[in-house]
């Protein structure tokens, strides 16, 4: 079974550098300096780091106003949160199937095999009807 701590190490970690590179183009917008792109700012926001990247927007007042800036990131976390509840009841779906469940293919046309009955005071005769009690496998 796959562990989800690094998965969440990776998330915690993505969400962090998505707020520090808002926090950093805030600081740079105030001071007047060269700025971090928008197409970087999403680029951390699409790769699991749109939680980091929203806070910063609220918290540093950074980009709220600017579109399609704003609609480009909150596109991407309808996006994501769409991935989230797929995944989610894809393997929900999956846990519910029965383990060891073997499926039988009976949904195909059955050909009927002849097969050989051997009466005790006669010759062999072939019988087209499945045998009343199946073999063990």
């Amino acid at each position: 079974m796959i562990t989800l701590i690094p998965i969440f190490i990776y998330f915690i970690g993505v969400n962090l550098i998505a707020y520090r590179a808002f926090a950093n183009d805030k600081r740079k917008a105030i001071n007047k300096e060269q700025r971090t792109s928008e197409k970087t700012l999403l680029f951390w926001a699409s790769i699991g780091g749109w939680i980091g990247a929203k806070i910063a927007q609220r918290r540093l007042r950074h980009k709220t106003y600017k579109q399609p800036f704003g609609s480009e990131l909150n596109f991407i976390g309808m996006l994501q949160a769409a991935c989230v509840v797929l995944f989610i009841g894809v393997f929900t779906a999956l846990a519910l199937v029965p383990t060891g469940a073997k499926f039988s293919r009976r949904a195909q046309t059955a050909v009927a095999v002849p097969q050989a009955v051997q009466p005790a005071d006669g010759p062999t005769a072939i019988s087209l009807r499945p045998p009343e009690v199946r073999p063990a496998r």
